[in-house]
């Protein structure tokens, strides 16, 4: 194992630039970006590559609430929302799932969680692999010629740089971060992979430090970015913020809320903190000359969390909507889903959507934009709509399945006694939204011992008024969608 040489451009960027806030760091260029050298003696250097690149950065547990542009009052998310009015912001934006690992796995193959071989977070057993004959996105664009890099949480296969579940083996050409879930609760790391090899932090214990880790991977896709700017790329910034437990490096400017929780404090710290980052790597994207085209997206992998000691509900964390992570009610699954990019999308610049879109359709999209083929998946690609071109494609319907994966006070409640049964959810008709709950924690076909609950997302977006009794044909419309989206996965 190898321990990293501090260097002065790491303590500039931990101790300066992130620490800086919404003071400097969040504030983009107005007019023009900063100069950066060029070969052709301009002040703004440009990317030789025309082929579209794709930066996503995936917030861990961020709820539809918690963002400024999304309703949110008590912290402050200043770059998130300048990308949000520069760009396109979706209303009716959803996560594959309702908890981390199937939701980050459907967004990597196109499957919804009634296909895609990861249905539930890990349990004592360990970690989950992705099955081998699933392409992933970064798959189908490395055998294109892009460079594909993933910093942050991985999440599918063991803590070990030999396992076939590496990302590395999965089509991502670089990779820096946290290998599993377990490991990336560790916000002052003891270790993180570069690729292959374990990186030592000496001076780390986990919850303290003199690392913290989520600069020390933001600074490695910053330096990606420099590095690639030429080659077509696809970079998917995965940072556990602000996933329990609550820790940063200071409170910065929650210190002085002295009526706040102290892990409320911390946890608006790391939603802050996460803009601070998103807030560099838009700068880079415009020093480099990068803006032309590359696309960047900013989501979330689920709702809300309620786990720490933080309290959704004293930041409003779910907006109008019902439930948080692990439900399938709107809170557990609706998230902030934003798209930028000032040419490629300058028809849609600064503008809304009520498009439904969800996770699995990111593979489609992007390969689409890159103009490759795309493998069989269950989505469907949102150029036209990032574009603002007329008839995009719509879903028949979305589609969510939940296998009991913990549980928190606020999720049991919601969910009436049956948090740790399987459920399952569809959206269709437009504004229709079936849930249902098998009678155990293991998924069965919808039938009799079912609890089905049917909402009105257009006049009861709260999803408190249950329609089910009343409405008997759609209940069988919205069953027959779920009985047909359900494929028995393989055995182990």
């Amino acid at each position: 194992m190898t321990s990293p040489r501090p260097g002065r451009r790491r303590f500039l960027f931990g101790a300066s630039a992130v620490a800086l806030g919404s003071a400097a760091v969040s504030a983009w260029p107005t007019t023009a970006p900063r100069a950066m050298p060029s070969p052709d003696g301009s002040s703004r250097a440009r990317s030789k590559s025309r082929r579209t690149n794709i930066i996503m950065v995936l917030a861990d547990d961020i709820g539809y609430g918690e963002i400024g542009c999304y309703g949110q009052k008590k912290i402050k998310t200043p770059n998130i929302d300048r990308l949000a009015r520069e760009g396109l912001r979706f209303t009716d934006g959803y996560a594959s799932a309702s908890v981390c690992a199937p939701a980050r796995a459907s967004l990597l193959t196109g499957l919804h969680t009634g296909h895609c071989s990861v249905r539930r977070n890990p349990g004592p057993q360990g970690e989950l692999p992705l099955d081998p004959s699933e392409a992933t996105i970064a798959e189908v664009l490395k055998a294109e010629g892009y460079r594909t890099a993933l910093f942050g949480k991985w999440g599918f296969g063991q803590d070990r740089g030999d396992q076939p579940g590496h990302p590395v083996s999965r089509g991502f050409t670089d990779f820096f971060g946290y290998l599993t879930h377990h490991s990336a609760k560790s916000y002052y790391p003891r270790r993180l992979w570069d690729g292959r090899t374990p990186i030592t932090y000496p001076g780390n214990t986990g919850d303290v430090g003199l690392s913290y880790g989520p600069d020390l991977i933001t600074e490695r896709a910053l330096a990606f970015l420099r590095q690639h700017r030429d080659d077509p790329f696809l970079m998917m910034l995965t940072l556990p913020l602000p996933h329990a437990p609550s820790v940063a490096p200071n409170e910065g400017r929650y210190r002085d809320r002295k009526n706040w929780k102290p892990a409320d404090r911390i946890h608006a710290a790391q939603i802050s903190k996460l803009d601070d980052y998103v807030g560099l790597v838009v700068r880079e994207v415009r020093d480099l000359g990068l803006d032309d085209n590359t696309i960047i997206i900013f989501t979330s992998d689920n709702g809300a969390h309620q786990e720490g000691g933080v309290h959704p509900s004293f930041f409003d964390a779910s907006g109008p909507y019902r439930g948080i992570k692990r439900n399938l009610y709107e809170g557990g699954i609706r998230v902030p889903f934003i798209a930028w990019s000032p040419k490629i999308m300058s028809r849609t610049a600064g503008k809304r959507t009520a498009h439904q879109t969800v996770h699995y359709d990111l593979m489609a999209t992007v390969t689409d934009f890159a103009g490759v083929a795309t493998p069989t998946t269950d989505g469907l690609s949102l150029r036209k709509v990032f574009t603002g071109a007329a008839g995009p494609p719509k879903h028949k319907y979305l589609y969510w399945t939940r296998l009991h994966a913990g549980s928190t006070p606020l999720h049991l409640k919601e969910d009436h006694g049956r948090g740790r049964n399987a459920a399952a959810a569809v959206r269709f008709g437009g504004h229709w939204k079936l849930v249902g709950f098998a009678p155990g924690p293991e998924y069965s076909a919808p039938g009799k011992r079912w609890r089905i609950e049917l909402y009105d997302l257009r006049n009861d977006p709260g999803e408190r008024h249950d329609l089910a009794g009343d409405r008997p044909k759609l209940v069988r419309e919205g069953l027959r969608y779920l009985r047909e989206s359900w494929r028995h996965p393989k055995a182990p």
